[in-house]
């Protein structure tokens, strides 16, 4: 990784926090554009964990309603945007074992 990848890879953190504070005041379309980024990051983690795609399908939207429901009057995600959903997906991802 060179230190472009670095600032890049930050930068789309960062785009993706921003998106979830604008998803805390009701802005759909910024959700949809969150989930649009990082629903693939999040489904393969809940694949790696389940081992079977339909478990992974299933816990994908409960993940993304709780996280929705979670924003709402925050004003930012207590950790990254993608930290937060991986720690949300392992979570979901026990409870169904």
């Amino acid at each position: 990784m060179t230190l472009t990848d670095a600032a890049s890879a930050a930068t789309r953190e960062e785009d993706l926090d921003g998106l979830l504070v604008r998803a805390a005041t009701g802005d759909c379309e910024a959700f949809v554009a969150f989930y649009d980024a990082t629903a693939p990051r999040v489904y393969a983690v809940l694949l790696s964990l389940t081992g079977v795609a339909v478990e992974a399908d299933a816990l994908l939207e409960g993940i993304y309603v709780e996280a929705w429901e979670r924003m709402r009057g925050r004003a930012a995600p207590p950790c990254s945007g993608m930290q937060w959903m991986s720690a949300i997906a392992h979570r979901h991802a026990r409870g169904r074992r």
